[in-house]
């Protein structure tokens, strides 16, 4: 015989579900312990529960310590890292990690210009200040920069892409690709 349902806990998770598609729609994540009172274990729990079901698309992710949840209806889970990512407050550690897991993923250079529109939303003069500090710090010593001939900065990871195909994707992706169309 299935498990009863509890009608408050289904009541939360409608509302949770509602609040997390939303922010998704607009690109944004959000953090498990703004929208659920209970412990993660306890919300990964009433989610499988019998008779639960319409919130099969509220996932989960973590960064640095932190459960966020985002709708798989409208966000992939790469961009729902990023988004969760943005959260941080070391705005260095946010444009390090995205920039070495695009290194790594796909691998190409990171625009710098896309660090000032969702989900990050940098200030010029922050992302000045956060690219002066990583290129001060040895443990940012992987990252950095390359220019198309337009311009445009990019930043790659050493680690995973080498200078010189970097600065070819570089110079594909801000000028090239724009010739070609």
């Amino acid at each position: 015989m299935p498990e009863s349902v509890d009608p408050i806990p289904l009541e939360r998770l409608k509302v949770l579900a509602t609040k997390v598609r939303a922010a998704s729609r607009s690109s944004s994540v959000v953090r498990l312990d703004q929208v659920w009172t209970g412990t993660e274990d306890e919300f990964l729990k009433s989610r499988c529960t019998d008779g639960v079901a319409g919130f099969e698309d509220v996932a989960l992710i973590r960064d640095r310590g932190r459960a966020y949840l985002y709708s798989e209806r409208h966000m992939t889970r790469q961009y729902a890292a990023v988004a969760a990512r943005a959260h941080c407050e070391d705005i260095r550690h946010v444009i390090a990690e995205t920039v070495r897991a695009d290194s790594a993923t796909y691998p190409r250079p990171t625009p710098v210009a896309s660090f000032t529109s969702p989900p990050f939303l940098l200030s010029p003069e922050a992302l000045n200040a956060a690219i002066d500090g990583i290129s001060d710090d040895p443990v940012y010593a992987d990252i950095h920069p390359v220019w198309a001939s337009d311009g445009a900065l990019f930043l790659f990871s050493s680690d995973h892409l080498a200078s010189p195909h970097a600065e070819s994707l570089a110079e594909w992706m801000a000028v090239g690709s724009l010739n070609n169309r």
